[in-house]
């Protein structure tokens, strides 16, 4: 018993480990089609009953504690949130109580509640501020175009229930493969028939998956623009509203010599991090930004943070070659800041050379905001961030893809020193530049604007993910009634 209880903890940490190396920065994603079987294995095959809980909780705890701490280890930030990936695998160990209901059903939801419990959390954890699509299983293939582009119909969600699916399958069907070599005595044993359906259903729908991913990989925008943007990257030693008079001008300056080398590079469009200014353009310096743009022809957004009397504001603003400033956008996931006063209006704006529209920084952890946006015409969408630590910008560039990907159109992230990018309308990373010191350098692509909205962008709503969060309703609701008649047929 003693060699099963040490096995059933060394699959356990391998979980966790695959979980760790999956993601950004190792990136090694083929592993989240396998990172839940082992702990899966030894949850409901090699750990007692009573101690089941501790697979997922060791495997969740060696992932999201390290993970998270990565993202939130921040000046100031309180222990809770540094360590939230510790209080969430403590909140696994007394919560996890699977096992007990699959044996008592024999096993038949293994997948369908297996595919539930974990996208459905994934919704659950969208509506949180500071997560979002932090951590989802789908992330890690980011860097795999070719892979993802179905999620331009079935949302993110749907990339994450086929991951999901994969490795719940293949648990599966090696669980009864096992009870076939090694049976043990008051095991309930895994349906062959079931395992060996749901293995090839689940074959089925990869390749289905994998075809569909590389026909829409190999479309191509027609009858629009091809549009050089620029994306600014700028070393800021802090936030805008932080910086007294000589530090905005000596970021003006910056500014100047910056947006004139995109226009010496060709580049029509230019983008600025977020919270890189800490004044609003129309209310200071607006001549000088008005004569730069001017002069170089190039569409401006300018992105600027502030205190006044009305409040917060965290926001962009379009400043077009004729001077003429656009509707500002303000920040709709602010995530620790105040609440921005701009907020809730989507503004789009047109260009001689099509519609582009920008949200910022944690808006593109979120699904909405870039939805929303696209849904209004945009064609072009830009997501500027000021990343506050290294953590956060090897992980936020996967979800700034994705959400290039879910609407099909190209995105420009201008940061303010650690990784900037531009993508093309199918997530593909046309230039980057990544820095953990900080520097200042223009990044520069060549991008066709999106011809069409994708799918998911009309259908305007995470289906999938509710879809999933209704079934792990239900299978709360289910287990809680399959026991408690358990315990009356007991008694009786």
């Amino acid at each position: 018993m003693n060699k099963r209880i040490y096995l059933g903890i060394i699959l356990s940490i391998l979980s966790g480990v695959f979980f760790y190396i999956a993601f950004p920065p190792l990136n090694i994603w083929p592993l989240m089609f396998v990172v839940i079987v082992p702990y899966l294995i030894a949850q409901h095959r090699l750990l007692p009953k009573k101690w089941s809980a501790l697979a997922p909780t060791i495997a969740i705890g060696l992932w999201l504690w390290p993970f998270l701490y990565r993202i939130f280890n921040i000046d100031g930030a309180p222990f809770w949130i540094q360590h939230l990936g510790l209080l969430v695998a403590i909140f696994t160990f007394f919560t996890s109580s699977e096992r007990k209901f699959h044996e008592l059903t024999g096993f038949r939801w293994f997948v369908l509640q297996g595919l539930a419990a974990w996208v459905g959390f994934e919704m659950i954890r969208s509506f949180i501020p500071l997560l979002g699509t932090m951590g989802f299983a789908a992330n890690p293939l980011a860097s795999q175009p070719w892979l993802i582009q179905p999620i331009s119909i079935f949302s993110i969600y749907g990339l994450n229930l086929l991951i999901v699916l994969v490795n719940v399958a293949l648990a599966q069907i090696i669980m009864a493969w096992m009870d076939k070599k090694w049976p043990v005595e008051d095991t309930v044993i895994v349906d062959p028939v079931a395992a060996r359906n749901w293995s090839l259903g689940t074959a089925v729908a990869l390749i289905s998956w994998i075809v569909l991913s590389l026909v829409i990989y190999n479309q191509q925008p027609q009858g629009t623009e091809t549009v050089r943007v620029a994306a600014l990257h700028m070393d800021l030693d802090g936030p805008g509203h932080q910086v007294d008079d000589a530090g905005q001008r000596d970021r003006l300056d910056l500014l100047v010599e910056q947006v004139n080398e995109s226009a010496s590079k060709g580049a029509e469009i230019a983008f600025v991090p977020e919270m890189a200014f800490g004044f609003d353009p129309q209310k200071k310096y607006t001549e000088e930004i008005q004569s730069l743009v001017m002069e170089t022809g190039i569409y401006l957004y300018f992105t600027y943070a502030y205190h006044d009397d009305d409040g917060w504001h965290n926001e962009t603003v379009l400043v077009s070659p004729d001077g003429s400033f656009s509707p500002t956008y303000g920040k709709q996931h602010p995530a620790g800041e105040p609440r921005i006063i701009t907020a809730g209006t989507f503004p789009i704006h047109d260009t001689p050379f099509g519609k582009i529209g920008s949200t910022i920084c944690m808006d593109g952890v979120f699904t909405d905001s870039a939805r929303e946006t696209v849904s209004r015409g945009a064609q072009l969408l830009g997501n500027p961030t000021y990343d506050t630590t290294v953590g956060i910008s090897e992980q936020n560039w996967t979800h700034f893809v994705m959400r290039s990907v879910e609407n099909q159109v190209p995105l420009v992230n201008a940061d303010r020193g650690f990784y900037t990018m531009i993508t093309d309308s199918h997530g593909k990373i046309l230039a980057d530049t990544r820095s953990k010191e900080g520097s200042s350098e223009v990044v520069i692509a060549d991008v066709t604007l999106a011809d069409k909205q994708s799918i998911y962008t009309r259908l305007g709503i995470d289906w999938l993910g509710y879809l999933s969060l209704a079934g792990f309703i239900f299978f709360t609701v289910f287990q809680s009634v399959v026991e408690n008649r358990e315990k009356k047929k007991a008694k009786e």
